[in-house]
């Protein structure tokens, strides 16, 4: 099975727990992880990659108009679901792959991706296709897990990531293989100053990022000039 099926069945799989797993997970910092990766956006209007059931698409839409877009459509009918709940009337879903997004070029003032990038088959071209759709002036901004770059604190993590974590989300999702592949997922992704060069070869310049919780994730932002 290639990757781009297995990642789609299985976020099938899990989607109806996937919210109260990110939160339990994440000892509810991942909202704060979201806030920050997109108060980096300027406001207009913003494309989530890789939405999910659209939690970075709602923080958008606070200050833009946003575009939830996923390849798993279980996923996106969650999102549709918390959308009219909330009574946003300024965010919309649209499933979508992120390897060959549907948008014309430049049209979005900015594009995001959250704990998405790792799972596409092809990296480099999921960013170029964000770059290409992101308006000149706009921003590219990447929220993805992260190894800590302190040896001690990075020790005890690995031992909640590898071991904790998949044990926790299996418990609860009755499901073992999305949270056995989330820490080698993790594992197997670029290292930062490898990643920063993926975003450089996609067409981005001007690239900053922001470790946060000690490193547990890393925002990257890249501008299309």
């Amino acid at each position: 099975m290639q990757k781009k099926e297995y990642i789609q069945k299985m976020f099938a799989g899990i989607s109806h727990r996937y919210d109260f797993l990110n939160s339990l997970l994440s000892l509810r910092r991942d909202r704060y992880w979201r806030r920050f990766a997109a108060e980096k956006l300027q406001s207009g209007l913003i494309l989530d990659v890789c939405s999910g059931t659209g939690d970075v698409a709602i923080e958008v839409s606070k200050r833009s108009h946003a575009v939830a877009s996923d390849f798993c459509l279980e996923m996106l009918k969650l999102c549709e679901m918390k959308i009219k709940k909330s009574n946003i009337t300024n965010a919309c879903c649209i499933q979508n792959d992120a390897e060959n997004l549907s948008f014309k070029d430049n049209s979005f003032n900015g594009a995001i991706v959250a704990f998405g990038i790792r799972n596409v088959a092809d990296i480099k071209k999921a960013l170029s296709e964000m770059h290409r759709v992101v308006r000149k002036g706009g921003r590219v901004v990447v929220l993805e897990f992260s190894q800590p770059q302190n040896r001690v604190f990075r020790s005890m993590y690995h031992i909640y990531f590898q071991k904790m974590l998949p044990a926790i989300g299996s418990l609860v999702s009755k499901k073992s293989g999305p949270y056995s592949y989330l820490p080698s997922s993790v594992m197997a992704f670029p290292k930062r100053e490898e990643f920063i060069e993926l975003m450089k070869s996609s067409g981005m310049k001007e690239i900053q990022y922001y470790d946060l919780t000690f490193g547990i994730v890393t925002v990257y932002v890249g501008s299309k000039l």
